[in-house]
């Protein structure tokens, strides 16, 4: 069994194995390290009772360096939950609460439940963010080039491979970012943000490229690309990349935060595109335009966005390491500060979910101030 990386000389660069009772330095270097015949370097960062290879060792913590481990036994560090996550040793039945910077190893399973969220990266460099109400095993066993198996609901990767029940997603390039979602009928929709995935199943694989979807059905192969309108994806900079043309911002008017320019529903020549029906228009938001002291978050996006409702996080703290809103609206709904939380200085920030149910990453923290009255 892996545990976490040691707090001592190195930390950063070593990893512990726990050593089943009769386990020698030979039966564990065959298990975890890429060349067993390195047995001997484990000896530099451990008291043992013998160097022998062949004596079987006490259950005891062996320190081993990173680099000697194979891949699939290297931890991968949990960078960010928020609200109830859960997580399951493999052999385990009990779920439990996880802890921020905690290790997970292969064959753990993770959960996250309403509202709640996990960000996870791999030693080797993949990340996974896995959205509510949904349920994924890190480096399954059995499976090869596989570091996710998604049972339930929604992630985003980057570079990560990725398997369902229906499909199996392989990044085609260093950048490549893409979200999987799996349906309750076990349908798959894949799509790329960035870089080229190839989404394969039923024998039969197709490339799927920045801006585009498919979906594969349960026993089906995949069907062919679909090209999808951009969404207002915030970038570091906390403007989107359609800053530049000349489109809507995002700004306050008078305690009102809103898209500048759109229209509001229900008003004459406007109405909700039909279901299903991508809109043509998309606008820009730029929460650089002013900063965001407004008593009132209103209307954020529009019929002219791809979208079909945002997701709010209003923090006291500028890391959201706690919320005291988080919450997804329609995105023609209307919330009013004011009546949801006492007068104080907040952080707010941003997720966009577009007609496929895909949510984009959240912009850059904001202050918002709340009066308590209008």
């Amino acid at each position: 069994m892996l545990m976490g990386p040691c707090s001592s000389q190195a930390a950063e660069e070593l990893q512990t194995i726990v050593v089943k009772p009769g386990d020698t330095l030979w039966s564990i270097s065959n298990t975890y390290l890429k060349d067993p015949k390195r047995w001997n370097e484990i000896l530099k960062y451990n008291r043992l009772p013998s160097a022998d290879p062949s004596i079987a060792l006490p259950g005891m913590p062996l320190r081993v360096p990173v680099t000697l481990l194979k891949e699939q036994y290297r931890a991968a560090k949990l960078v960010y939950f928020l609200n109830e996550v859960l997580f399951r040793r493999t052999g385990a039945s009990e779920w439990k609460g996880v802890d921020m910077s905690m290790d997970l190893f292969k064959n753990d399973t993770l959960r996250t439940r309403v509202d709640a969220r996990a960000d996870v990266k791999f030693y080797t460099g993949e990340i996974l963010n896995l959205y509510p109400n949904s349920i994924a095993v890190l480096r399954p066993p059995g499976k090869k080039n596989v570091d996710v198996e998604l049972l339930a609901g929604e992630l985003r990767g980057l570079r990560s491979r990725v398997i369902t029940a229906s499909a199996r997603i392989t990044p085609k390039t260093k950048d490549t970012e893409f979200g999987a979602k799996l349906k309750d009928d076990l349908t798959t929709v894949v799509q790329v943000y960035k870089g080229k995935a190839d989404v394969e199943a039923q024998g039969k694989t197709v490339e799927v490229s920045a801006g585009f979807a498919a979906e594969v059905k349960m026993d089906m192969p995949p069907s062919q690309p679909v090209k999808l309108p951009a969404l207002p994806q915030f970038d570091e900079g906390s403007k989107t990349a359609l800053t530049a043309s000349g489109g809507p911002q995002f700004r306050n008017d008078k305690g009102v935060v809103s898209l500048a320019n759109m229209k509001t529903p229900g008003k004459t020549g406007d109405a909700k595109p039909p279901k299903g029906e991508l809109p043509k228009n998309i606008p820009t938001a730029d929460l650089n335009d002013k900063a965001i002291d407004a008593s009132e978050i209103v209307k954020m996006l529009s019929v002219g966005n791809p979208v079909q409702s945002y997701h709010l996080q209003v923090s006291k703290d500028q890391s959201f390491t706690t919320t005291v809103l988080n919450k997804e609206y329609d995105a023609f709904d209307k919330i009013d500060l004011n009546e949801l939380l006492p007068p104080g200085d907040y952080f707010m920030r941003v997720a966009f979910v577009d007609l496929l149910g895909f949510e984009g990453k959240f912009s850059a923290p904001r202050p918002v101030k709340v009066t308590g009255g209008r």
